[in-house]
């Protein structure tokens, strides 16, 4: 029989974790300002008060009088048991900490590996850790381990050769994963069809259909091999050229300037925002104040007012950072003095007090864009401009911290690289952060290879963010815009022949 006193120290020492465990570190993680800490205590409360009652069981049961036939097993059974409670806490906390942070993670970063690799390690994860237990038990049970995996890789060659394409399907979802061409929510061409990536699974990826409202899935080696078009990359704008039938009695430039004006008053359509900022209002004063039409050239531009805004906050931050960079170059020669980290110090302030505006002014081009009377039946769209604003902040802020604490333990290495860090982060601004619409995509307007006797010209503009409204924007504008083209250029014919 154990000693009294050891069984008392075994229940003072279970008793002991249990107040830690349920009370006082549950009271700290309540009070702490993020839910990582109550995550971890909830999930180890009960694992460790069990691991600890099947360890005073065992380590009393050896103790005792018993005899050694009565002693193993019960030492054999603890201790599975035990592995099963570390096992199942290992997978909890897997689950609960590095997966559901990492997807949180993967939502607002800018990489597009975590996009699959969580995916991915939410399927192995549980495959690896339950296979290291079950080796763990077989080990404690007495069994052969190089014989166990002698005849797991001879099943595992059987097995490999009759699921020959399934392998191949799971290589070809790891391929995806090192090299992958989309992220979740992009929108590709996949055999004619523009599709949305919905799921990236180890055997299949589910593609969603946007025309059939239909999901297709299509085996990871099959897709990874093929040709694929990303409509979202390099931005989520898309080209489209739109024919036009031209009335014989106007001439090719007054039929183009028509056109240019007719495509800068169109809200969804990119160019220049002084240009159309003046050709909207234009529009607006001979529409009725109470039309469709005229609320949403209302809305488009204050959501176009914003957008200058913060175009210009950011033109503003864009020569900080060169500024910055200046500083940065000049002071890195020979390294870093104390007055020139000084020097530094000061131009990143200045920068962070720009960055709250620049943050503000995101913000409410966000808002605005959100005021889309046609985003009226798709509040999933105006959710996701706010999140995709929010993503935005986050990774700004991500950057400046970058920069503090490279310069606040810049090294000599790191000193030496502080003015590329200045540079990424200059190049970041205009293309991930907000892209400035370049002028080649401005509208143009050029005869088709009819030339001129066929009076037909082709205006080619970009539609705004075609993942919006359900993915019809395209083809709702596309639409709009042509029949508003050669109603806009009929009427200007009839004046001409009714002036003449």
């Amino acid at each position: 029989m154990p000693d009294i006193f050891v069984i008392l120290a075994w229940v003072g020492a279970i008793a002991g974790a249990y107040v830690l465990l349920f009370w006082v570190l549950a009271w700290w993680a309540r009070r702490t300002p993020n839910d990582v800490d109550d995550v971890v205590v909830g999930v180890l409360q009960w694992p460790v008060v069990v691991f600890l009652v099947l360890t005073a069981i065992i380590a009393l049961t050896n103790r005792s009088a018993l005899s050694d036939s009565v002693k193993n097993p019960v030492a054999d059974v603890g201790n599975i048991l035990r592995i099963g409670v570390t096992t199942w806490a290992v997978w909890r906390l897997t689950r609960d900490t590095i997966l559901y942070y990492g997807r949180q993670l993967a939502k607002r970063s800018e990489a597009s590996f975590d996009d699959v690799l969580i995916p991915v390690l939410d399927v192995l994860s549980p495959v690896v850790i339950v296979g290291v237990a079950a080796i763990l038990m077989l080990r404690l049970l007495g069994a052969d381990i190089s014989t166990v995996v002698l005849t797991t890789g001879g099943a595992a060659v059987v097995v490999g050769l009759a699921l020959r394409d399934t392998l191949g399907n799971i290589l070809g979802g790891l391929t995806l994963l090192i090299d992958t061409p989309f992220r979740f929510g992009d929108l590709i061409v996949w055999d004619g069809v523009v599709c949305q990536i919905k799921r990236i699974g180890l055997r299949v990826t589910t593609l969603y259909n946007t025309e059939e409202h239909s999901d297709i899935y299509v085996p990871n080696s099959v897709l990874s091999s093929g040709k694929l078009a990303n409509l979202t990359r390099p931005s989520p704008d898309l080209r489209v050229c739109i024919p036009v039938k031209v009335p014989d009695s106007l001439d090719t430039g007054r039929v183009k300037a028509l056109l240019y004006e007719l495509a800068d008053a169109n809200p969804y359509i990119l160019g220049d925002l002084s240009l159309k900022l003046a050709a909207m209002k234009k529009a607006l004063e001979s529409l009725n104040p109470a039309s469709d039409e005229a609320r949403q050239l209302k809305w488009g531009l204050s959501a176009l007012r914003r957008e200058r805004q913060l175009d210009r906050r950011l033109a503003h931050m864009t020569a900080l950072l060169d500024r910055l960079l200046v500083v940065t170059r000049g002071a890195e020669k020979g390294g870093l003095s104390a007055e020139e980290r000084a020097r530094i110090a000061k131009e990143l302030a200045t920068l962070d007090e720009y960055d709250e505006q620049v943050k503000k002014a995101m913000r409410l081009w966000a808002q605005a864009r959100t005021r889309d009377p046609q985003l009226r039946r798709f509040p999933e769209d105006r959710k996701r401009l706010l999140s995709d604003a929010e993503n935005r902040v986050y990774a700004l802020a991500g950057h400046l911290d970058d920069l503090r604490n490279h310069l606040k333990s810049a090294g000599l290495y790191e000193t030496q690289r502080l003015d590329d860090m200045v540079v990424a982060f200059r190049d970041w601004l205009p293309t991930l952060f907000k892209a400035v619409t370049p002028a080649w995509k401005y509208p143009f307007v050029g005869l088709t290879e009819g030339g001129i006797a066929d009076m037909t010209v082709q205006l080619t503009v970009y539609v705004d963010d075609i993942h919006l409204e359900g993915f019809l924007r395209r083809p709702r504008v596309v639409t709009a815009l042509s029949e508003a083209a050669t109603a806009y250029l009929c009427e200007a014919s009839s004046t001409i022949s009714t002036a003449a």
